[in-house]
């Protein structure tokens, strides 16, 4: 009954071994085999009689160590010290084997971290075909890379709970990403995987809808036209007051260029650290970054207090879109006053327009844009948006964006049916997590 069920369920498995990989294991197998059934004939065969009180011949031998190898009971009593540590040596040798083999089968199948020559490889292709802004994070250590087999580009993409995560689009040719999108799903199922795909543009949705995926509305991307943008106006009273605020109390803000301090980068961790502790956060990666030494190589902007001390700053990241400036972390003290992020924000719009940028991308808003949702769940998320505490610091970052941004570009998450939206917010969950801050 139960092969009957397996042949008609067999669609179902989509997994497929890799020969190569099972002949490399069989191999190990019998080589493990032969060494510790080599090992244990010889040891029982020339044994004293006085170790177990049996003086074996060859069958016994060999029948003893079978047992051994297949961690059954020997039935054998040691009756000196050398004979309990023979007996232990074998169980031990195959328990090895037996551990070592099965890692060698589930080895190939765990995840990989990208190594230096695919770091490199992928940016190559950044800087060819990269157009987002959050390109500089497909190369981070938390991504695997899958390169396509056919076309110049790649798939950046972290596993959890069975699904293959994709962090927006693959890097490649527009008229490629299609093609590269099949052979990557391909790959996957062959693996036995689920796709989904975080951030996505909304200009990039008709090459999912072909492919009959479902979309849900996470959030909304604010841009900043930096060549228009300037201080005038009645709508901009309440920046040019925090600014004025912060200068007459003697605060000040500036761009840095690396090489930085060992001292500067210890003091902005502190910030950083701080942060973190009074908002209740922890560090996210997958579409962001966390806190590392990469600051140490990157322009900064920060706030200083009266005394030269940082209370506030800003790192600024390649941005691959063209025309267009980023960053990543903006942090402050707890005690800094409120327009200091103002004013890194401005320092960050003249500094653009200092490089020629157009734009500055000031990041995700999430569950912000809801207002016209038509499906259930995104109407739910715009309830859960406005009325839910828990979701209430969304507003106030939606409302910092908000003063300066000029236009809002909707981001998607694609996925393959409705059900796969009970694990998802898990898969999310669980990517977003540092690697080294897993369970």
């Amino acid at each position: 009954m139960v092969l009957v069920a397996l042949l008609f369920s067999r669609k179902q498995y989509t997994a497929r071994n890799d020969p190569r990989l099972i002949n490399r294991a069989l191999t190990l197998a019998v080589i493990t085999f032969v060494a510790v059934m080599v090992y244990g004939y010889i040891g029982f065969y020339f044994l004293q009689k006085r170790h177990f009180g049996i003086d074996f011949t060859r069958y016994q031998s060999l029948q003893y160590t079978l047992r051994v190898f297949l961690l059954q009971k020997s039935g054998l009593t040691p009756l000196t010290n050398f004979g309990n540590q023979f007996l232990i040596s074998m169980y031990a040798l195959a328990l090895g084997a037996w551990a070592f083999l099965l890692y060698a089968l589930v080895k190939p199948y765990l995840s990989k971290s990208q190594t230096a020559k695919e770091q490199d490889r992928a940016l190559q292709l950044l800087q060819k075909y990269g157009r987002s802004s959050v390109d500089f994070f497909k190369i981070a250590d938390d991504k695997m890379l899958y390169f396509s087999k056919q076309y110049e580009g790649f798939v950046a993409y972290r596993i959890e709970k069975g699904f293959a995560l994709v962090l927006e689009v693959p890097v490649c040719a527009e008229e490629n990403l299609s093609k590269v999108l099949d052979e990557f799903s391909d790959y996957c199922t062959n693996l036995g995987l689920k796709t989904a795909y975080y951030r996505v543009d909304e200009n990039n949705l008709s090459f999912f809808e072909s492919k009959r995926k479902k979309s849900l509305l996470i959030g909304q991307e604010a841009i900043v036209n930096a060549a228009e943008f300037d201080l005038s106006g009645r709508d901009k009273k309440s920046l040019r007051n925090g600014l004025n605020s912060l200068q007459k109390k003697g605060f000040t803000t500036a761009v840095y260029k690396p090489p930085h301090s060992p001292e500067l980068i210890t003091q902005l961790k502190a910030i950083s650290d701080e942060w973190l502790q009074t908002t209740n956060r922890t560090e996210m990666v997958f579409s962001q970054g966390s806190f590392n030494e990469q600051l140490k190589d990157q322009d900064l902007i920060i706030t200083n207090n009266p005394d030269g001390i940082p209370v506030a700053f800003l790192n600024i990241i390649p941005d691959f879109a063209p025309e267009e400036c980023t960053y990543d972390l903006i942090r402050k003290t707890a005690d800094a006053p409120g327009g200091c992020m103002d004013a890194l924000i401005i320092e960050l719009i003249k500094y653009a327009k200092e490089k020629g940028c157009r734009f500055v991308n000031l990041g995700l808003a999430p569950m912000s844009g809801l207002e016209g949702a038509d499906k259930t769940l995104e109407r739910l998320m715009r309830y859960a948006y406005e009325k839910i505490r828990r979701f209430r610091h969304y507003q106030g970052l939606r409302a910092f964006k908000e003063k300066y941004a000029s236009q809002w570009l909707n981001k998607y998450l694609v996925y393959d049916n409705d059900f796969d939206l009970l694990r998802l917010p898990v898969v999310l969950n669980k990517a977003m997590k540092p690697i080294n801050h897993e369970e």
